[in-house]
């Protein structure tokens, strides 16, 4: 998955989706979760990784499952305690359909997420996608700043704790100065391509270029074609 070309892999990712949501199907969706699973394991991607992820996700989707199990949409009356629960097949159908959703939608945004490398996604959505240079390159510019920004916020932190104060993580007093040198960081870093004569305009090659290879139509000929056929026929 991670030598696919990005923008097909986003594509054949997306439009299975809408088919998922426009045919309910608790099966499905959870059979796109194990795939994307299994995907993610034969990746080589960090397992430590994929339980911190994948953590909140599960107990989002047992909270869906309690939700739809608990108030059936065909139910006649809401429950009021415990002891009125009644386990009856459209019940449990219900939650399962609900918190199936919630894995299979969040499985596949992770496998895109943890599969894909940001600058090689970057280069292709612009080649293929026809995204303006100046937002692409602007776009690759300000990821690099991110790491600054998280050693600014260490400091920050620490020079408070010096100071014999106590600061929340979300606290003004660490956000404000973060949020300063931020604009000072996005000022300069306009008026770098400015000087350096970057140009959106100006039509520019590339060292590395963005091919479509034949595992990526393979791709899409799956994730376009295959997967809606079977999600609207079974």
């Amino acid at each position: 998955m991670r030598k696919l070309d990005p923008a097909c892999k986003f594509i054949a990712l997306l439009v299975p989706t809408f088919f998922l949501a426009a045919k309910p199907n608790a099966l499905w969706n959870l059979a796109v979760f194990a795939v994307c699973f299994l995907l993610l394991f034969f990746s080589r991607v960090r397992l430590r990784l994929i339980v911190g992820i994948y953590a909140p996700v599960f107990l989002m989707a047992a909270a869906m499952f309690m939700t739809g199990y608990r108030f059936p949409s065909d139910s006649s009356s809401l429950p009021v305690n415990a002891a009125s629960l009644n386990i009856t097949s459209s019940a449990v159908y219900n939650g399962l359909l609900m918190g199936s959703r919630v894995l299979a939608y969040a499985a596949v945004g992770v496998l895109f997420a943890l599969t894909t490398d940001r600058i090689h996604m970057v280069k292709s959505f612009r080649r293929h996608f026809r995204l303006p240079q100046s937002f692409a390159y602007g776009l690759l510019a300000a990821w690099g700043i991110f790491p600054h920004m998280a050693q600014e916020y260490r400091r920050a932190r620490a020079a408070l704790r010096m100071r014999g104060r106590k600061a929340l993580p979300v606290s003004p007093a660490v956000l404000k100065p973060l949020l300063i040198k931020s604009v000072r960081w996005s000022e300069e870093l306009a008026i770098a391509m400015e000087s350096k004569g970057f140009s959106g305009a100006a039509k520019r090659t590339e060292y590395l270029p963005c091919r479509i290879r034949v595992p990526d139509l393979l791709l899409l000929l799956v994730g376009c074609v295959v997967l809606p056929v079977l999600i609207l026929c079974l």
